[in-house]
């Protein structure tokens, strides 16, 4: 329990050095927004992924061929995972929000260390209020 509890305090840490005011209330949208996008779409199909996937990225400005090899590295990454087919399009959201903290946490100058121990903590976090 001690190294859980070690890894949110060093991704606290991290993050309270590298990141301003400005800064944390991006990731604070970027989860409100991600929380929204789960619940509306509770049980997400693949059409619907693709559909707010592809939505997002277009609105960041990215080619149709950014969108299709993310899409397609999202299905790979869940298969790997060994993801029942119905569980995918849940785990490809999942993968699109921790793609946007990770891509957000990478323009502020977090080195891939820091990034992990970030989402780390996080997923612990997480992992602790699921659990009450």
């Amino acid at each position: 329990m001690a190294k859980k509890f070690d890894v949110k305090e060093k991704a606290k840490d991290i993050l309270e050095e590298a990141l301003d005011r400005e800064a944390v209330d991006v990731l604070a949208n970027i989860s409100r927004e991600m929380q929204q996008i789960f619940s509306e779409n509770p049980e997400p199909s693949r059409p619907d992924v693709v559909r707010i996937v592809t939505d997002y990225f277009s609105n960041d400005g990215k080619s149709e061929q950014f969108i299709a090899n993310w899409i397609d590295t999202a299905e790979e990454h869940c298969r790997s995972r060994g993801l029942r087919e119905e569980d995918q399009p849940k785990a490809m959201l999942s993968d699109l929000g921790v793609f946007r903290f990770m891509n957000f946490l990478m323009e502020k100058g977090l080195t891939d260390d820091q990034v992990n121990i970030v989402l780390r903590g996080a997923v612990q976090r997480a992992n602790d209020e699921e659990k009450g």
